[in-house]
């Protein structure tokens, strides 16, 4: 049966919604440490490529319940200030429940409408979360205008694009939800005014990074 775009939308939200309670430990807990560090060398990877530094304004996009705000935090010190953006209020909830720093603020908000002030951003991360964006165009155009000038956005996958796609394509409520190809992709970072220093498209890891 075809759905409708707000029926896919509403879908996708509530594929996630019903996942936040346990989506950390589905994804990332590793059961022989109980930590959430199963993909440990990706992370050190992705943070190893991008610039964040103490003080740092950062966006993170379609954060879920937060497995990378200890990692930001961390980097970013008690002086910088980090944004929490999802639209699945379940998952901005459990985020909530785990994580109480002061220099969090947390909001359910689409992408393209997160309530963050125009050109405060020193980096905008999309991690895992690029290809559920209905108007990619759209979002990261808005994206780029919450960045500084020089600010750096990034959009990483621990995973290939193929592989994204491949196993997107398993589960109908996200089945429409692709990674765009490396032709497209440039085409939108371009359209969008960003300078892309970085792309890396290989089994198990997919970072574009690019500078406005």
């Amino acid at each position: 049966m075809h759905q409708t775009p707000e029926e896919i939308y509403q879908t996708r939200k509530q594929f996630f919604n019903d996942r936040a309670e346990s989506w950390l430990d589905m994804w990332y807990r590793n059961p022989e440490t109980g930590k959430y560090d199963r993909h440990q060398d990706n992370f050190n990877r992705m943070f190893s490529l991008i610039p964040f530094k103490p003080g740092d304004r950062v966006l993170d996009v379609g954060c879920g319940s937060g497995v990378l705000v200890p990692m930001i935090l961390e980097r970013i010190g008690k002086s910088g200030l980090l944004y929490e953006v999802d639209f699945a209020e379940k998952m901005i909830e459990v985020n909530r429940k785990l994580h109480d720093a002061a220099n969090i603020r947390f909001f359910v908000s689409d992408a393209a409408e997160a309530p963050v002030d125009s050109s405060s951003c020193d980096i905008v991360l999309c991690f895992a979360c690029f290809p559920h964006f209905e108007d990619k165009g759209k979002t990261l155009n808005s994206l780029v205008g919450m960045l500084k000038k020089g600010g750096t956005l990034a959009v990483v996958h621990f995973e290939s694009s193929e592989g994204i796609n491949r196993h997107h394509e398993t589960c109908s409520a996200v089945a429409h939800d692709n990674l765009p190809g490396s032709k497209e992709m440039l085409s939108l970072f371009e359209a969008a005014g960003l300078k892309v220093d970085l792309f890396i498209d290989e089994p198990g890891f997919y970072c574009v990074r690019a500078a406005k």
